[in-house]
């Protein structure tokens, strides 16, 4: 793991290698970016450290960008064209390093979008509680209940949408180093509002219904659809293309995104064994992952 001096002249990181290396090709880093080797105490250009050798030799010649500066995506084209390595082991240790460095700022702002999470779902619930329970009760799905519960989804998975909208924003820039701000955390509520609002109830509606008829459909939607959310606020994507790309890229690996969906939702929930109180620190770690699986899979990559 590194910490690099950014182009504000602030220390980012921990990073991985292969972050640091990505970066590289990204015309983010370059040979003369300052870098600290962890448990080391001396900054050292890239260059002084071998294992960049080759990705410094094949970079571009031009001034990197650095750290703290936006990110070029790469193109919907090159996506679909590409194939893409998924590791589920990295994705969850660099969410760990990165979660342990800014520990407070993410533990802060999470709790404050699941707080507001929590009194719109409360709100739902008041209204869907007793649909559910009567079907759980009389072991019958009547269409009445079904269509109670199809409605309040439709009422509360929008507004979800829209709030883990900004929260997904504030972690893609604490990733890339671009530094986050509290404002970032409410970036859904702008320009994309419509979008996330349709993204919210379409997803909810059709996914909650697929797991109502049976829980096959449901949990396909659900993968297929994973990383639509990140690309409505990070590429500015109206909501179908984004489900629509979502899906074309998961279905190359279908099963490997269920596995990899599985793994951090039961990372997400495992915080319950703490007294609930370690949700504060799995539910970000869950969501930190996912967005380094999208930072590898949409993101640049070397040819």
């Amino acid at each position: 793991m590194f910490k690099i001096i950014g182009a504000d002249q602030k220390e980012y990181g921990p990073v991985s290698t292969e972050q640091l290396r990505q970066w590289v090709i990204e015309g983010r880093a370059n040979a003369q970016t300052q870098v600290r080797k962890e448990g080391e105490a001396d900054w050292k250009p890239l260059s002084a450290f071998a294992e960049f050798d080759d990705v410094l030799r094949a970079a571009p010649a031009q001034p990197a960008g650095m750290p703290g500066s936006p990110v070029t995506p790469a193109p919907i084209e090159a996506v679909l064209a590409r194939d893409y390595l998924l590791d589920i082991g990295q994705c969850i240790t660099r969410a760990w390093e990165l979660l342990k460095e800014n520990l407070w700022p993410v533990v802060g702002i999470s709790l404050l979008i699941m707080v507001i999470s929590a009194v719109v779902n409360q709100i739902v619930g008041l209204i869907s509680g007793p649909a559910v329970r009567g079907m759980i009760l009389d072991r019958h799905i009547s269409p009445g209940r079904m269509g109670v519960v199809l409605a309040t989804s439709m009422v509360g998975s929008p507004i979800y949408t829209v709030l883990m909208a900004g929260l997904f924003k504030y972690y893609l820039k604490l990733i890339r180093a671009e530094g986050p701000t509290f404002g970032d955390a409410f970036a859904g509520f702008g320009p994309l509002t419509g979008q996330l609002l349709l993204l919210g109830l379409v997803n909810g509606f059709l996914t909650t219904l697929g797991y109502l008829l049976c829980v096959v459909p449901g949990l396909y939607l659900s993968v297929s659809w994973m990383f639509a959310l990140p690309l409505v606020i990070d590429r500015n994507l109206p909501f179908w293309d984004a489900m629509e790309l979502s899906r074309k890229v998961t279905a190359k690996h279908f099963f490997l995104m269920l596995a990899f969906l599985f793994v951090i939702g039961l990372l997400a929930i495992s915080g319950i064994i703490a007294c609930c109180v370690g949700l504060l620190v799995t539910i970000p770690l869950a969501s930190l992952s996912l967005l380094y699986a999208y930072e590898d899979i949409f993101g640049r990559q070397a040819p």
